[in-house]
């Protein structure tokens, strides 16, 4: 095989790589992704700071019902709760909005933004036009974080929040083997947006969670966390770490015996059922969830 075979062969399988792992669905796709649904998605596209943020949403637009909004890992898209997002009992309970954080999908893709509060700061037209029904942040993986710092700057339009799995101990904060890849040329040249983007987050992770020592005892509403003791992408020590920062009284703890770190997807039915309890505890109580368990 010649040199310029060669050369061309492996610019197409860079190519088609780059083009399958950018973990992010068109609006075409969305429209399939609900074709069998009885809900249509509506895809928003606001300015935050000069930036594209995009966000999915299933509405019935009476703004009557508890909202909530689901926050991705890295790297991710809107596109990891559409499961929840397609539920009729969902759909019927909650407005639901997922969003494509910034330097994914198609929030400013592949743009890094490695600062947690900016991602929080990018929720905040979200959580202003839902502002006056009650409102619950999900957040997995590095999500998690972000979903803390927004409850904590906007603190009178989150009622509750859900971790999943969250990466939120600055002193165990798991290194990837082959992580350097994404920020060393000229493997970088190659690597799919977004998980350069994933990599920049992954180096800057823990000074930024650093940074939120403090915030988690500010939290003073119910917080559900759910961890799995076989999770090999961040370390099962965060629960310990939950259980250290936040106050008891609202914290509920649920550790799941050998699960992995894929929760949206593996334990869907009880995420559900979390959050409806947790809709029919605050339809009880005059839209206020009170701390404790």
């Amino acid at each position: 095989m010649s040199n310029r075979t060669s050369l061309f062969l492996l610019l197409i399988i860079t190519v088609l790589f780059t083009s399958c792992l950018q973990f992010r669905t068109s609006p075409k796709g969305v429209a399939s992704e609900f074709e069998n649904a009885l809900i249509t998605p509506v895809i928003k596209d606001v300015d935050f700071k000069g930036k594209n943020f995009r966000y999915v949403e299933v509405t019935d637009a009476k703004y009557q019902k508890p909202t909530l909004v689901f926050i991705h890992g890295a790297p991710g898209s809107s596109d990891n709760y559409f499961q929840f997002m397609r539920d009729p009992k969902m759909a019927t309970t909650f407005d639901m909005v997922s969003v494509d954080r910034l330097g994914y999908g198609y929030s400013d893709f592949g743009h890094s933004e490695t600062s947690l509060i900016v991602q929080a700061e990018s929720l905040k037209s979200i959580l202003e036009e839902y502002k006056n029904t009650p409102t619950f942040l999900v957040g997995h993986s590095y999500g998690g974080p972000v979903a803390v710092k927004a409850a904590v700057l906007y603190p009178k339009e989150v009622q509750a929040i859900m971790l999943l799995a969250p990466a939120i101990d600055p002193e165990n904060e798991k290194k990837v083997g082959i992580a350097w890849m994404g920020k060393t040329p000229p493997f970088r040249w190659i690597t799919p947006n977004s998980l350069k983007v994933a990599t920049d987050e992954k180096y800057s992770h823990i000074e930024e969670l650093k940074k939120m020592v403090g915030d988690y005892r500010k939290l003073c509403i119910p917080v559900i966390y759910i961890h799995g003791d076989k999770d090999s992408l961040v370390p099962f020590e965060n629960l310990a770490f939950a259980e250290k920062v936040i106050d008891s009284n609202c914290l509920k703890l649920i550790a799941l015996a050998g699960e992995d770190h894929f929760l949206p997807w593996s334990q869907e039915a009880l995420i559900k059922e979390e959050l409806l309890a947790l809709e029919l505890k605050i339809s009880g109580n005059n839209h206020q969830i009170a701390c404790n368990n």
